[in-house]
């Protein structure tokens, strides 16, 4: 438990860095993100990969092996993905996720091809996992990215994404330990309850509402969003993103364990003592991101450009 609560505290120091960084230069924060890619590319791909001894000391087989091509394409992938939006912005402003686009495009076509170029080692198996691998959790990571360059409305967009997720863990298990009662999905994930998942729910959605409040209590963030004209309408669409994040972290964290439990794994990684690895962190919030920029692109940031997620 101290392991845990000492990591879990680093983690959170680590975030509060980048956010204070970000006061510096708003592009320093995809330093972050670009580690999360790099990292839980690493975890995919090893987790879905690599053989693993039974309790009779038998080898299982890999779920999703992959050759070495593939495996070379993935890793490319998420190496040149954020620095590449970065580039295209400092040459073109606003013009980041066509490059973002384009290279995913180029990633499926890669693969593609090399189920002929290296036809002796590819299968379709590998080609799925590998593009598992490049989609999450780099491709869904630009939804961050994205947020990032949400001027005015940045800050607060990525603070709801990383307030709410873990807010709405937090509190599932806490509550979810409290009160117990029926299981929510107790074929994936034994420890979870139908308890844990409501008070998830509850307390993130409070957890928005919150944040929207005290982040324009200190500071000079004015809503221009849609429904501006009436009092009201803002604090019923942060109560709308608390609630639909804290479902959609829940069910991120299902995902996850679907994955692991399928490949027969308890933790996606080692370097977090205590939580496991970067994506076992950060599982919830990828999902949540996604619905936080869609909301804020459509309905919240005025003129901003609709882009395509992948």
């Amino acid at each position: 438990m101290k392991k845990r609560l000492l990591t879990g505290i680093i983690y959170v120091g680590i975030l509060v860095g980048f956010f204070f960084l970000r006061r510096v230069d708003t592009r320093l924060f995809g330093v972050l993100i670009y580690a999360f890619s790099l990292i839980g590319t690493y975890e995919m791909v090893h987790a879905l990969s690599v053989s693993r001894k039974e309790e009779d000391g038998s080898l299982k087989p890999p779920a999703m092996p992959m050759c070495l091509s593939q495996k070379i394409t993935v890793f490319i992938f998420a190496i040149v993905f954020t620095p590449l939006y970065f580039i295209i912005e400092q040459i073109s402003a606003g013009n980041g996720y066509r490059g973002m686009l384009v290279l995913s495009f180029a990633f499926a076509l890669v693969l593609f091809c090399l189920l002929v170029i290296d036809h002796k080692h590819t299968d379709l198996i590998g080609t799925g996992g590998a593009m598992i691998c490049g989609f999450y959790p780099t491709a869904i990571l630009s939804t961050m990215l994205l947020a990032n360059d949400f001027g005015e409305a940045s800050t607060l967009a990525l603070l709801l994404i990383f307030v709410i997720s873990p807010v709405a863990d937090t509190f599932a298990f806490v509550v979810g330990s409290i009160f117990k009662g029926k299981k929510l999905c107790p074929t994936i994930s034994p420890n979870k309850t139908i308890s844990g998942a409501v008070g998830g729910i509850v307390f993130g959605t409070g957890a928005s509402v919150l944040l929207y409040w005290l982040y324009t209590l200190t500071s000079d963030y004015v809503y221009s969003g849609v429904g501006a004209s009436w009092a009201g309408s803002p604090w019923l669409l942060f109560a709308l993103i608390g609630l639909v994040c804290s479902v959609m972290t829940e069910f991120g964290d299902l995902v996850e364990s679907v994955i692991k439990r399928k490949i027969g794994i308890k933790d996606m990684g080692k370097i977090l003592p205590g939580h496991g690895g970067v994506l076992d962190r950060i599982d919830g919030t990828l999902f949540a991101s996604t619905f936080v920029y869609i909301v804020f692109a459509l309905f919240i940031v005025q003129n901003a450009t609709i882009v395509p997620l992948f």
